[in-house]
């Protein structure tokens, strides 16, 4: 499949898990406090949507707790996009944050 075509389904994915946490999602702002969808990739031969999410709290909990939506999610994606092949979602933790926050630390302290 065309790179083009890839980008544009990678940003109608970002849109509707975005859309769906917001909407969907009981208590995530008490759960996880901000939720950032912060990469979507989906592979080349659309077998897989990855989507890659962080939080500033219960982060480790994050990616498990939208894999238990994941048939909602599934379905929504399903209506919307009119593609003969549809991808597997999967969640990941993005960590990025984290090893960010670590690094500014360790300066701070040297300095």
């Amino acid at each position: 499949m065309n790179q083009e075509r890839i980008r544009k389904l990678e940003r109608v994915s970002r849109e509707l898990v975005t859309n769906f946490i917001f909407e969907e999602l009981e208590d995530s702002e008490l759960t996880f406090w901000i939720i950032t969808v912060t990469w979507v990739k989906i592979s080349s031969d659309l077998s897989y949507l990855d989507i890659y999410v962080s939080s500033l709290k219960n982060g480790n909990i994050l990616a498990k707790t939208l894999a238990k939506h994941n048939y909602e999610v599934q379905a929504k994606f399903n209506k919307i996009l009119n593609i003969r092949k549809l991808p597997r979602i999967r969640y990941r933790y993005d960590n990025s944050w984290a090893i960010w926050q670590e690094v500014c630390e360790v300066i701070n302290q040297v300095t």
